[in-house]
């Protein structure tokens, strides 16, 4: 409210309280099983084909999972998230030196042997530089023989406390790699400061220097802070205290870099008899008096200060090898499918995704039908109901027999799922394009993504519009007498028919068979339902905390009903007048004065369904002849 404190026009904007309702997204696909490349247990999303070839490694004849996506996207899908479950892997990895100095390791960003292909080369710029002073390169050995340039990240630095610090230039940007420091502090070798690893050596004070000598024996030197002739003066009290503290077996004068005249300074450089690696102390006498300045490694700079630290870059290397190679595990079981919620491996992985439709685990179908791919298949039941998603179960390739299709498919009578049979036969181009039947949920994933982009997701993903792309046949035959067998029990059956190709001819859920007698009967019902259920639970969360009347009752039945009458123009219920298609129902009926003493408010929607026409009875009638 505007504040009224002179004579004049005030203006006053005030909300409409019209609050837009989003549907969300019906075809968000989420594929778990092995893969041979990519982040472990952890759900990334991919928008395409190429994408899960850049980050999982693309095709493999041990990976359901890669056949699966393929397919999804070849019918019409358009994202999906993938989720890589492997037992005992191992990843490449190979330890960078300095001279014979470990500072670095280099790791493949992902386990699996695909890293055993990657080359590593370090190129030295020639300068030292705190801000970088070395490039790292990533190549990969191509299958001709040839080395292709991967990634390339320039001007890198040991130092910690530079933007530059190659583990976090690396870590944040390679897709390929990570790297890491060797030892604690992150400069094993050489000499640093005692308590402060940063710097090499120390002028803790005038006439003392204190530092460790490859990181392990410490030394503390104390000088004479007057009487110095010159900088041979100083280099001898400096050797005479090396000899004193009993480290002369460890650190040496190497040399000394001066004019000679007494008070003009200069440096004083001192090298680990062990390792040969060198630190700088430059000297002024006169006004600044003794020691007084700590510089980084090597007397760069011509003896001015260098910010930073010091630091030991890996030496010059040319696409190294690792020396550590990887290993791709072993496909994961029920155990590493499942998971742990608490951890959030396997499936549970998208725990971490904010959106997912649609559930897909292909390792199922190379599964033989046993109580542990049961379980697995409950417990991705359950996990499914809690997301609002919907789970497209693969029928173990064993099974052909129908009356065994059909005792199996009681391991599930879900309303969030659905079942399909026979496999679909695909053209393999690994190998040699002989026909291979891989999972079916891949291709029916990406059938429902297709008909809820055209139709809309009320539209059953059946019927001669629901084409198998890429399906050059499938794993058996199936006749209108077979059909009739699977079809009542909730099985869904993919047909093949002379001009229309491969087609999926069943629209039912694992709740449809017949002795179910199930409200949600039928695919599009069912995921029409998680639709309307996901939108509006998104879209009234600004209805927590609002003054609880007639007010906001208002408000709700506006935003509600205008969300609904979009879909119901759109064709998504049934009936001739929104009245017979959707109520939105809020008021003190629904909200009584003790649920409003309670805080709660209750909103009331119905929706009339499109049921499919499942079964579709022509009655021709031979006309007698006129009888009048």
């Amino acid at each position: 409210m505007v504040q009224l404190s002179y004579p004049g026009v005030y203006i006053n904007e005030v909300s409409s309280g019209v609050r837009t309702i989003t549907g969300v997204a019906t075809s968000i696909a989420a594929f778990v099983g092995f893969t041979r490349k990519g982040a472990l247990d952890k759900a990334v999303s991919v928008t395409s084909f190429a994408d899960y070839e850049r980050l999982y490694g693309g095709l493999d004849r041990d990976s359901p999972v890669s056949y699966a996506v393929r397919q999804f996207f070849m019918n019409g899908g358009t994202q999906a998230f993938v989720v890589r479950v492997v037992k005992d892997p191992l990843a490449a990895s190979l330890t960078l030196n300095d001279a014979a100095i470990p500072v670095l390791t280099v790791e493949a960003s992902s386990a699996g042997s695909w890293g055993d292909a990657l080359r590593i080369s370090i190129q030295h710029t020639g300068v030292r530089n705190p801000d970088g002073d070395f490039n790292l390169v990533v190549s990969q050995l191509q299958p001709d023989g040839a080395i292709a340039t991967l990634e390339t990240h320039r001007n890198l630095t040991m130092n910690p406390e530079s933007p530059q610090f190659v583990k976090a230039v690396v870590n944040a940007a390679s897709t390929q790699i990570r790297v890491d420091t060797v030892g604690s502090p992150a400069y094993p070798a050489g000499l640093a400061i005692s308590g402060a690893p940063a710097f090499p050596l120390a002028a803790a004070a005038d006439g003392i220097i204190a530092g460790t000598v490859d990181g392990q024996f410490p030394f503390s030197l104390l000088l004479p802070t007057v009487g110095w002739a010159d900088m041979a003066t100083l280099v001898a009290a400096v050797d005479a205290a090396i000899t004193a503290a009993g480290v002369a077996s460890h650190l040496a004068v190497f040399e000394s870099d001066a004019d000679g005249v007494a008070g003009a300074g200069g440096h004083l450089t001192l090298q680990s008899q062990h390792t040969g690696a060198q630190s700088s102390v430059f000297v002024a006498t006169g006004a600044l008096g003794g020691l007084a300045r700590t510089l980084a490694l090597g007397v760069a700079n011509g003896g001015r200060e260098i910010p930073g630290a010091a630091e030991h870059r890996p030496a010059v290397v040319a696409n190294a090898v690792p020396s550590s190679l990887g290993s791709d595990g072993t496909r994961g079981g029920f155990a590493e499918l499942a998971g742990s919620p608490s951890a959030k491996t396997g499936f549970y992985a998208l725990l971490d995704v904010d959106l997912f439709n649609i559930l897909c685990i292909p390792e199922t179908f190379d599964m033989p039908d046993s109580p542990q791919s049961k379980g697995l298949i409950a417990a991705a039941d359950v996990f499914c109901a809690e997301r609002r998603a919907f789970y497209i179960i693969d029928p173990p390739s064993s099974l052909t027999a129908l009356p065994d299709v059909v005792t199996w498919a009681n391991v599930s009578v879900s309303k969030n799922a659905a079942t399909y049979f026979p496999a679909p036969r695909i053209s393999d181009p690994l190998d040699g394009g002989r026909l291979r039947s891989v999972a079916p949920s891949g291709t029916l994933a990406g059938v429902y993504a297709r008909t809820d982009a055209t139709r809309g997701v009320w539209k059953a993903p059946a019927g001669t519009d629901a084409t198998l792309n890429g399906v050059l046949e499938l794993a058996r035959p199936v006749n209108d007498i077979e059909n009739g067998q699977l079809n009542p029990h909730g099985i869904n059956v993919l047909r093949s028919f002379p001009v229309y190709g491969r087609v999926a001819w069943g629209a039912r859920t694992r709740n449809g068979d017949d002795a179910q007698g199930s409200e949600y009967k039928y695919i599009p019902i069912r995921r029409l339902a998680l639709f309307l259920e996901e939108s509006l639970y998104r879209g009234t969360q600004w209805v927590v905390f609002e003054p609880n009347d007639e007010p906001l009752w208002a408000q709700i039945r506006l935003n509600l009903g205008a969300f609904m009458n979009g879909l119901f123009r759109q064709g998504a219920f049934q009936g001739k007048t929104p009245q017979e298609a959707y109520f939105v129902k809020c008021d003190k009926e629904t909200t009584t004065q003790a649920d409003r003493n309670l805080g709660i408010v209750n909103i009331l929607v119905g929706f009339a369904p499109l049921k499919p026409a499942e079964f579709v009875v022509l009655t021709i009638q031979q006309i007698a002849g006129d009888l009048r």
